[in-house]
């Protein structure tokens, strides 16, 4: 099911940047109380540009840490965050588990990218 939101960006831990995965981190007050916890292949929009993307949205096992809902933009680095985005969801991809490691993490999310990838259609 495709959901479309605006959201105010936050601040995040920095957390995604070390694990060579960016990412943009969304108020969760923004986001609809419908929405299901998981991973989607998603655009994000902000400037009047569309990016293609991935999104976290629930609750981070592996760093016991409170629930985010994060976009990291594919094949693109903001230097400067934007205040806020609008989000629109395309395919939910997984659900969000707790890996035995960061290292475990970081593969799945390169399969989450690379499932994004053929869903938004980008090389």
């Amino acid at each position: 099911m495709r959901t479309t939101f605006s959201a105010r960006v936050v601040r995040g831990s920095g957390r995604g940047k070390g694990l060579g995965t960016p990412t943009i981190n969304l108020s969760m007050s923004d986001v609809p109380a419908a929405m299901k916890e998981g991973v989607y292949a998603c655009y994000v929009t902000f400037d009047e540009k569309e990016f293609p993307a991935t999104l976290h949205y629930g609750p981070r096992p592996v760093f016991k840490d409170t629930p985010s809902c994060e976009a990291h933009l594919l094949d693109e680095v903001v230097d400067t965050p934007p205040t806020s985005v609008t989000v629109e969801t395309i395919e939910w991809l997984r659900s969000v588990e707790n890996f035995p490691s960061v290292d475990a993490l970081k593969e799945q999310i390169a399969i989450d990218i690379q499932r994004a990838r053929g869903i938004l259609k980008r090389p």
